[in-house]
């Protein structure tokens, strides 16, 4: 009966957008990137995007100590978080929003398939 009700519960859980995952970098993204959030999505991966939806804790790069990442953190994440510094970079403030769009949409299905739930 106990099992019933967690899937229950975990089936109807709602499916959150980019807007709930990180509003700030949403809003950003919306307004238009300055040179100051280029340079967070390149080099502070603590409050880029993925950063935000970790609560700005760093603690999808295992608090900086890479061997962690396994048991305190995720490789996925780390791995958009890095892509997206790539696309930032490459791209700069003009087009860098547009070329994040598929990356964020890929993003925001990794985070509800795997992290949702989390605290």
């Amino acid at each position: 009966m106990q099992k019933e009700k967690v899937r229950e519960e975990v089936s109807s859980s709602k499916y959150l957008v980019f807007e709930d995952i990180c509003p700030t970098w949403a809003s950003k993204l919306r307004t238009g990137l300055d040179n100051e959030d280029i340079k967070t999505l390149v080099h502070d991966s603590k409050y880029c995007i993925v950063g935000e939806a970790w609560g700005y804790t760093g603690r999808q790069t295992g608090y900086y100590i890479a061997p962690l990442i396994p048991f305190v953190g995720c490789w996925t994440c780390v791995k958009f978080g890095r892509t997206m510094g790539k696309i930032a970079k490459h791209y700069g403030q003009s087009s860098t929003t547009g070329h994040l769009q598929q990356i964020i949409s890929n993003f925001v299905t990794h985070w509800n398939e795997k992290h949702s739930h989390r605290d």
